[in-house]
């Protein structure tokens, strides 16, 4: 078989040009692995739904092109002891929270509560590829064994 690929295997294939006599052909692009395999289970998934898992050309280039936001007329929020709430294994780190006791003594015992979140719109245009693509998308999708982001 093609790319190691054995009796049993789930394949990724490209269907061949087709042939008047014979069974149809195809090119083995990639092994997933057996039917049983967090690789295969997440594969069959993306590809039952139409997930889109790979980004484009325009897309990624748009995304290295990208410039670091600024600060100006934003709260600069660098200092406060943020803690993620994130997994430690998470492909990226976007929410975080930071509570202290409420200093006002019209609330004794409460708590003023800070959560942070990433701010996408600083980066993406709207309109651009980059935002067509994640409209696209609407949401990373997470299997055991690999996450299909939003944004590249």
């Amino acid at each position: 078989f093609q790319n190691g690929a054995k009796n049993g295997d789930l394949v990724e294939v490209e269907p061949a040009r087709a042939s008047r006599y014979g069974l149809p052909r195809a090119k083995v692009l990639a092994v997933l692995g057996s039917l049983t395999s967090e690789k295969a289970v997440s594969m069959i998934a993306i590809h039952a739904h139409d997930i889109p898992h790979v980004f484009p050309a325009d897309v990624i280039a748009e995304a290295e092109a990208v410039k670091p936001a600024t600060l100006a007329g934003r709260e600069d929020w660098r200092e406060l002891p943020l803690v993620t709430i994130d997994p430690a294994d998470a492909k990226d780190h976007d929410d975080a929270v930071f509570a202290i006791s409420d200093p006002d003594e019209k609330n004794p015992g409460g708590v003023v509560v800070t959560v942070a979140i990433a701010d996408v719109a600083a980066y993406v245009r709207y309109g651009t590829a980059l935002d067509r693509e994640a409209l696209k998308r609407g949401n990373s999708v997470y299997f055991p064994d690999r996450v299909v982001p939003m944004l590249p």
